[in-house]
């Protein structure tokens, strides 16, 4: 009941997080989190040496909530004055797109974790642990990526969503920057699966290796997927995602059932792939096409440079694994993380130079932000 307050504190603070993200002030943010961070974490650590027990968690979390709400209102209010006025017909737009948000996003984490579940249900305990090991290797890297990216990717194709042109070259550019740093790490780990797994889990979890090996494939496809859902919104076009996504559960489930009855969690992990292959590509029509404009030759293009320089990295990663057998598998482990960076950033350097120094760029200005908010 207690925790419970942390939902009644934060909506006071939500509109001016949105206003400020809204105008990209990320900086700003930046600051604000880390504030509520510290908060919580002094806040927890000061009751659990005053005793309080599991509940000094608990007071971290509503103190480091109210730290952030209080400095989302007062820096929110430098800028954005509420009034007290009242539109039952301008508050319809935002309550029927908030609806199909809510649906989209409900309906998306189902979509997620309807593999596991349906592993859980039919294969036990045993098989799902082999392939929620799999599984989160293969995503936990976008899951951290791609947020970083789209939380601005959103911001700014709002502010240009009646722009083709540039809304298109801005979309195009997010799903280039998304492919060249998700896809040689999600190549690289599948490449080195067979030597990773053992060494850093144990021979215990072996089997999860093939499914590493084939889920790679799903986490291609979601890490260039994934921008979609800021581009829909960007357009206010929310309830084209709640009917693609409530569309994409119905077959995934039957899909995904089939996988698992005839070929156990090898079955799930390849049925998963094949439909994430056919929702992407059916997903440009449905989805890209309509927003952008006719753009399946830019969009392919967007993604084929990281595709081939990371393809041709992974096959020399994984036959340095099978070249140096003898000399110890967390040295070969080693040889081959190493080898795979130094050629996928040689290739990048030669092929795609202005990106290369592009990303550079981004990583020292994001490195120097960081720096100036300690």
């Amino acid at each position: 009941y207690v925790a419970a307050l942390t939902f009644i504190i934060t909506p006071f603070g939500q509109q001016f997080q949105m206003l400020l993200q809204k105008e990209l002030r990320f900086n700003r943010l930046a600051k604000i989190e880390i504030v509520g961070a510290f908060v919580n974490t002094a806040t927890a650590i000061l009751f659990a040496l005053l005793g309080v027990g599991v509940f000094s968690i608990i007071f971290g979390q509503l103190a480091g909530a109210f730290a952030k709400v209080l400095l989302l209102v007062i820096y929110g209010l430098q800028d954005w004055r509420p009034e007290l006025s009242f539109s039952g017909l301008g508050l319809k737009g935002y309550i029927n797109f908030g609806l199909y948000q809510m649906g989209d996003r409900t309906i998306n984490y189902f979509n997620t974790k309807i593999d596991h579940l349906l592993i859980g249900r039919m294969l036990g305990a045993e098989s799902l642990g082999y392939y929620t090991m799999a599984s989160n290797l293969i995503i936990k890297p976008y899951s951290i990526i791609n947020p970083v990216i789209t939380r601005v990717a959103f911001p700014v194709f709002s502010k240009v969503q009646n722009e083709r042109e540039r809304l298109k070259s801005g979309y195009l550019k997010v799903v280039q920057l998304l492919s060249m740093i998700n896809f040689p790490i999600v190549i690289g780990l599948a490449a080195v699966s067979n030597i990773a797994v053992p060494v850093v889990f144990g021979g215990e979890w072996v089997p999860s290796v093939v499914l590493i090996q084939i889920l790679a494939v799903v986490g291609l496809l979601r890490s260039i997927n994934n921008p979609v859902g800021s581009l829909l919104l960007a357009k206010g076009r929310a309830d084209l995602g709640f009917k693609w996504n409530l569309s994409l559960l119905i077959t995934q489930v039957l899909g995904l059932y089939i996988g698992a009855k005839y070929g156990g969690t090898v079955g799930v992990a390849s049925a998963y792939a094949i439909l994430l292959f056919i929702y992407s590509s059916v997903g440009y029509f449905v989805l890209i096409k309509p927003m952008l404009g006719s753009c399946l030759r830019d969009y392919v293009a967007s993604m084929w440079p990281s595709f081939w320089m990371s393809a041709v990295m992974g096959g020399i990663v994984f036959s340095a694994g099978i070249i140096f057998p003898n000399i110890g598998r967390l040295w070969v482990l080693i040889i081959q993380i190493i080898l795979g960076s130094a050629i996928y950033l040689i290739l990048m350097y030669y092929f795609k130079r202005g990106l290369f120094f592009e990303l550079k760029d981004m990583i020292l200005k994001k490195s120097t932000e960081q720096s100036e908010v300690k």
